[in-house]
């Protein structure tokens, strides 16, 4: 299936830029000999598969190399280390993705290409990216949402990308200058940067926000300021997208996420979450949780929806997963690295909502520590494993034992 929609693409594109990144451009002709050069690696649990790791090049022709060779692609972002499945289904593989996800947990999420193509060709018909001269890419390509309204589009629709490794204004503005009409994903907190940073986005034809809430502020900010209705896109990365906000006109809730993509059904759990009936639900995890409901087409997920005169409206997440700036973050995953660092097996993590919305939680640190030892110093010794994003913002003492 896949070799015969990029032979078509070839056909028709091949000379084509496919991917822009900082140090040039390649066509698609050009990722197609770099990616049937590579060498898969090999894995006890998988055997032969690809390692999509590191910047949106390597990511690409990684997963170029999988698609056409019918081996497995296992993505993982840059900053983590690869997670050896625990299980694999016996179905074909062609995807693995390696997420915390709404559940707390880093798992891996395996996926056959159909699935794959199945999110991929629906959000490329409901966002109509048809109609743009190239995808912009400032958000990681590793990451569920970066990677299916980017460098997927590019491999299965022949909708160029333009990479940057990161959403900063001077490589942005550079990136912009070269193109008339981009589509642009990004989270809140990207949006709210390039807004503080007054980006010129004339050439942007469309803007899509995921990851975490949009405000209606943040909305309305948008088209004050670059002239355009910033659209509110909802998914999983157990099934890919669900609801999208197509409409030009201001939303009145900040709940609103949209309408059901084309394709899919839903039904409201008596918890109130959300199943997912779709064919571009994945096959399963590798670690089964209690709750847990991916496979057959189905995906129970972690949220709490609504359905009002045919709109999605957001409620909550009752998942362990932490959301900062549309990153999911493991609370156990962060206590034990704390832990290893200090010692201390009294640590708990958490997250609160935070004060800056686009930010939407803050990392909470509980530990058995007197409040006058949680020193500067032994916050930065006890997070020199994390990542920025992972930090506690704020550390709370346990009471002692007999205190």
């Amino acid at each position: 299936m896949f070799g015969e929609r990029w032979k078509n693409i070839l056909n028709q594109k091949g000379e084509q830029t496919a991917l822009w990144h900082p140090g040039g451009a390649l066509t698609f002709l050009e990722i197609d000999q770099l990616a049937r050069g590579l060498q898969p690696q090999n894995c006890p649990r998988l055997g032969a598969f690809f390692l999509a790791q590191g910047d949106g090049v390597t990511v690409t022709l990684a997963l170029l190399a999988g698609f056409l060779s019918g081996l497995p692609v296992q993505v993982v972002e840059m900053d983590r280390q690869r997670r050896v499945p625990l299980s694999v289904p016996e179905a074909p593989v062609s995807l693995i993705k390696q997420t915390v996800g709404s559940s707390g947990v880093r798992r891996c999420q395996f996926f056959t290409l159909a699935q794959i193509a199945a999110d991929v060709d629906r959000l490329h018909q409901t966002l109509e990216l048809h109609r743009h001269e190239a995808a912009l890419a400032p958000l990681s390509v590793a990451h569920s949402f970066g990677l299916t309204t980017t460098v997927l589009q590019t491999l299965f629709n022949g909708l160029p990308t333009h990479w940057l490794p990161t959403p900063f204004p001077a490589g942005m503005n550079e990136a912009l200058s070269r193109h008339q009409q981009v589509f642009l994903p990004g989270v809140p907190a990207m949006w709210k940067a390039w807004l503080i940073a007054a980006l010129d986005l004339s050439c942007v034809s469309l803007a899509v926000t995921a990851g975490s809430p949009l405000t209606l502020s943040l909305e309305q900010q948008a088209r004050d300021t670059f002239g355009f209705k910033l659209h509110n896109l909802y998914g999983t990365s157990e099934c890919g997208a669900i609801s999208y906000d197509a409409t030009l006109a201001p939303r009145s809730s900040a709940a609103d996420i949209g309408t059901l993509l084309p394709g899919l059904a839903i039904r409201q759990e008596q918890d109130g979450r959300l199943r997912v009936l779709s064919d571009a639900a994945g096959l399963g995890y590798d670690e089964v949780l209690p709750g847990d409901v991916l496979g057959s087409s189905e995906h129970l997920t972690w949220d709490v929806i609504t359905e009002v005169a045919g709109r999605l409206h957001f409620q909550s997440c009752v998942g362990d997963g932490i959301n900062v700036a549309s990153r999911k973050l493991s609370p156990t995953e962060i206590a034990a690295r704390i832990r290893e660092a200090t010692g201390i097996r009294e640590v708990t993590i958490s997250g609160v909502p935070s004060r800056d919305p686009e930010r939407t939680q803050d990392v909470v640190c509980a530990i058995m520590l007197p409040q006058d030892q949680l020193t500067q110093a032994f916050k930065s010794s006890a997070c020199a494993a994390l990542a920025p994003w992972e930090v506690p913002r704020k550390w709370v003492s346990l009471p002692q034992p007999g205190a």
